[in-house]
């Protein structure tokens, strides 16, 4: 297990930032639940910040329900502008 709950990380592909909330062992896989989207990651896709002062969870933007849903927003155009690709073969990070 790389990390522990509270430990502050950054999902490169997107720039999402949190703190893990809980470590969750599943199929073989460690994941992580970050504050920032409430979403697990894969901890192999994630990087460890210096310190929790290094890490602002996403802002909730005017108009927004929440974090979630700016970081649909993000994947999303990601997806648009071909710097991401979808990993559809059942062991992809992210939310599972």
């Amino acid at each position: 297990m790389r990390f522990k709950e509270g430990d502050a990380v950054v999902y490169e592909k997107t720039g999402t930032q949190g703190h893990i909330t809980k470590i969750i062992e599943m199929d073989g896989k460690t994941w992580a639940e970050l504050d920032a989207t409430g979403l697990l990651y894969d901890e192999n896709v994630l990087e460890p910040t210096e310190t929790r002062a290094d890490v602002e969870p996403l802002k909730k933007k005017e108009g927004k329900a929440s974090a979630k849903e700016e970081e649909v927003e993000i994947m999303e155009e990601a997806l648009k502008e071909g710097d991401l690709t979808v990993d559809t073969s059942g062991s992809c990070s992210g939310a599972g």
